[in-house]
């Protein structure tokens, strides 16, 4: 099963104001030593090449930075040359020279800027590029990333902890109080949980009710395009994540499928391709998985008005509870067919003539 990876997109440092970028390189700077002395002269202009001005006290002896913040999309060699050339306008030039830009920079520029500052009588020279600056941010000032580009890294880990806590007693309780595990022991029959594995469950029928629902147990009218608050639904089985439910139990779905394999479900009982011979008409069933996550709780033997259980879930993912919605075949147990996933990949929607 091909599964979407999910990344973190690079920060946009070049998003920021000039000033802006100025003030976290500011933040970052002030938070790498105990200076004995920094001042921040970007914003005032005329700064002859030092936006950041720093005295750091090591071994008694007093070692000066100038800080150079540049929030460049690309930089080259005439750019680097001018940043020390303009720095060199000081009296005196610094014992360290610290040149942090919003870009990449190559490595041939890099030992450029470090071999021409040396040559101009700069003897340590540092560069900070986007690459470092992400890296930094990401690692040790999480804080930073919310003040200037509103990204809460800690809420995530937190919010990730509890779900993953939540899922793993969640799935616990599903395991224990939702499969009939006194009739599977009876049976003892494994190929009919093969063939037909929603038989595991204490019920076939089940009650979806979102934790925002108050209209239970009225029926109202719901929005176009929106699914109802609380429905009655089928177990299928269960998966690494959650709990898979049949949502066209009662009528089924029909499925048309070319020579290559390329497929696409129908809704219309009426559609004419279901009789071109070109199509193979597949018998399937739409199936819907809600992750243990988005269970918020269950009772096991329903209410006043049913019997079945209720789970309480989250329709946070497009107003539903679904992670995702894919199709199968409808196998037959009695023959020992088993029911067979359609491939995602080749799920398409054919020309109607």
């Amino acid at each position: 099963m091909t599964r979407t990876t999910r990344t973190t997109n690079r920060l946009h440092f070049s998003d920021l104001d000039p000033l802006r970028f100025e003030d976290l390189c500011l933040n970052l700077v002030t938070r790498l030593d105990n200076w004995r002395e920094i001042n921040h002269f970007g914003r005032k202009g005329s700064d002859g090449g030092v936006d950041i001005f720093a005295i750091r006290r090591e071994n008694d002896i007093d070692q000066i930075w100038f800080i150079q913040c540049k929030r460049y999309l690309k930089i080259s060699k005439a750019d680097l040359t001018e940043i020390v050339d303009k720095v060199l306008t000081n009296p005196s030039p610094p014992d360290k020279l610290l040149v942090i830009v919003s870009c990449d920079v190559s490595r041939t520029l890099f030992q450029y800027l470090k071999d021409y500052s040396k040559k101009q009588g700069i003897s340590e020279t540092e560069l900070w590029t986007a690459s470092t600056l992400e890296a930094k941010l990401y690692k040790d000032y999480n804080d930073l990333l919310f003040v200037y580009f509103g990204l809460r890294i800690e809420n995530k880990v937190k919010d990730n902890v509890a779900r993953i806590k939540h899922s793993l007693r969640m799935e616990k309780r599903v395991l224990k109080e939702l499969i009939d595990h006194k009739y599977i022991k009876e049976t003892n029959d494994f190929k009919l949980f093969l063939y037909n594995p929603s038989a595991r469950f204490i019920s076939s029928k089940v009650y979806v009710r979102s934790v925002d629902d108050t209209t239970y147990p009225n029926c109202e009218e719901t929005p176009s395009g929106q699914i109802s608050p609380w429905f009655r639904t089928f177990f299928y089985n269960t998966y690494h994540n959650g709990l898979e439910f049949c949502l066209d139990a009662g009528m089924g779905t029909i499925v048309i499928m070319d020579t290559n394999g390329n497929w696409e479900p129908i809704t219309d009982y009426y559609d004419k391709r279901k009789k071109d011979p070109k199509y193979r008409v597949i018998r399937a069933k739409e199936i819907g998985r809600i992750p243990y996550y988005n269970i918020v709780d269950f009772k096991t033997d329903g209410d006043e008005y049913t019997s079945e259980p209720h789970l309480f879930c989250k329709f946070y993912n497009d107003g539903m509870p679904y992670e995702e919605i894919y199709y199968k075949s409808n196998g037959d147990p009695k023959r020992e067919i088993a029911d067979w996933e359609f491939d995602r990949e080749k799920r398409t929607t054919f020309l109607k003539e």
